[in-house]
C-alpha cells in the first residue's frame, strides 16, 4: 500500500474512505448517502449524478415547465 506524506507537514494523509460522486453540473462533490443527491442516474444514454442543490434546481425547472405550481 502507497503512502502518501504532505510535504509541508511530513505527516502521512488519510483520504476518506466514502465514496465520493461528482455533479455533473457543478463539479462538486458530494457523498450521496448523507447529503442526497442522485448517482447513477441516465437522461437517455448518458450517465449523471447531481448533487443535492443541482438535483433540487433540476426539479424546480422541470416543475415549472410542466406548470406544476405548488401552490
Amino acid at each position: 500500500m502507497t503512502k502518501i506524506i504532505n510535504l509541508k507537514t511530513g505527516k502521512e494523509v488519510q483520504y476518506p474512505q466514502k465514496v465520493c460522486s461528482v455533479c455533473c453540473i457543478c463539479e462538486t462533490p458530494f457523498v450521496r448517502d448523507e447529503e442526497g443527491g442522485v448517482t447513477g442516474g441516465m437522461i437517455g444514454m448518458i450517465p449523471v449524478s447531481f448533487c443535492p442543490y443541482c438535483l433540487s434546481g433540476v426539479l424546480d425547472m422541470a416543475r415549472q415547465l410542466m406548470g406544476m405550481n405548488e401552490e
